[in-house]
């Protein structure tokens, strides 16, 4: 087998092992037992037109030796298909080194080259047709601190990758043309193709439509707000649970705030807490009693002794409303002090970064919390204390 680069390993991780079944272009004996799930079969059918360089052919086996499908897993072999793949021009093989070159996963090459050489490789995958990498290159391309910036090719891959059918692509092509970025300004336009690539049921579509129009619309914005939350789209299920919460558009249900809230959070949006409920609390009879952190007084908040603070300090957000704050503070039995019209939610103080960043692992940890920020404690000593 014709390979290049065996000086360097390739810790698989990105889109090869982590996509859905790959669809397959050509029907042969190769991709038939690939989707039969025939993996056995499939790895020696498809050796076979490997040799015959057949691009396809050469990436599913990758496929097979990345994820142990039939055959014991082996990186080493996989980077070697992959290699072999990219070779013979397949465009989803190029797009897979690029994707390991920019995440680093390449071991025994520079940072500097593995930019030049994921660009390269994004740049050739959609030369072959890869939608991923049209995508891919376009947000190069769109990057004004890249060496690369030039909106209007971006422009251009993103026409095409529409072209070929990409919702994906419509929706960032539609952002273009809000921000007259590579292209004249045209925001009925834009917001046209924002809208398509949402009723197609793109659910980040759906998201981003919702919030452009909501001020307009909410009626409609809701809705797609809904679908997107459906599909388990983090942001929207947490815009919907602020929505019950604080009684916007709908009548207020806080209960209905935190089933939304579970969602964006299960889906990898962890400031949804704002509006969970405490059901730790029972009634006498035995059921559970159901209590917004916000909706409870709290007790007063002892000023600390200090006047002049030093050390270090956990703040736990920045917040436009004290019973947001409280919630995170009631949680954490942390402090909430005023600063700039702001709330921030803060635990004194740590002699060392150390010791700081121990306790924010150890909160993290218990609470299923975000990173807090890591401040200096004399930032606060104008704060008003609450």
């Amino acid at each position: 087998m014709k390979t290049r680069l065996l000086l360097i390993l390739l810790l698989f991780a990105p889109f090869l092992s982590a996509q859905t079944q790959y669809v397959t272009e050509l029907d042969n004996d190769c991709t038939a037992a690939f989707n039969n799930a025939d993996f056995v079969n499939a790895r020696y059918e498809c050796a076979e037109l490997s040799e015959d360089e057949n691009g396809e052919a050469s990436f599913l086996l990758a496929t097979l030796y990345a994820k142990g499908l039939g055959v014991v897993k082996n990186k080493r072999k996989a980077l070697e298909y992959l290699i072999l793949a990219d070779e013979q021009g397949h465009a989803e093989a190029s797009f897979n080194l690029a994707l390991a070159y920019e995440l680093g996963k390449v071991v025994g090459v520079d940072v500097e080259k593995s930019k030049r050489l994921a660009f390269e490789h994004y740049l050739k995958a959609a030369r072959n047709g890869s939608l991923n990498a049209k995508r891919k290159i376009a947000n190069r391309y769109t990057d004004d601190t890249s060496l690369v910036y030039e909106p209007e090719k971006a422009v251009e891959w993103l026409s095409q990758a529409m072209e070929q059918g990409d919702e994906k692509a419509k929706l960032e092509l539609g952002a273009l043309y809000l921000k007259g970025e590579g292209v004249k300004r045209n925001q009925s336009h834009g917001l046209s193709l924002i809208k398509e690539s949402a009723d197609s049921g793109y659910d980040k579509a759906q998201f981003i439509y919702a919030t452009l129009i909501f001020k307009n619309n909410p009626d409609e914005a809701v809705t797609y707000y809904q679908n997107a939350a459906e599909q388990g789209y983090g942001f929207a299920a947490h815009n919907l649970a602020s929505l019950y919460f604080n009684g916007e558009y709908f009548s207020q249900d806080k209960t209905k705030a935190h089933e939304y809230a579970e969602v964006a959070i299960e889906n990898g949006v962890p400031q949804a807490e704002l509006f969970l409920l405490n059901t730790a609390n029972s009634e006498p009879n035995g059921s559970e009693k159901t209590v917004n952190y916000a909706s409870t007084v709290s007790e007063p908040i002892a000023q600390p002794k200090i006047k002049n603070l030093s050390g270090f300090v956990l703040q736990f957000g920045k917040f436009a409303k004290q019973a947001n704050a409280q919630i995170i503070a009631q949680r954490l039995n942390a402090e909430i002090v005023e600063s700039d019209g702001f709330y921030f939610v803060v635990i004194f103080s740590f002699d060392t970064y150390i010791a700081a960043k121990e306790k924010a692992d150890e909160l993290i940890e218990r609470h299923n919390i975000a990173m807090p920020y890591i401040r200096v404690a004399s930032d606060f000593n104008q704060a008003k204390w609450l």
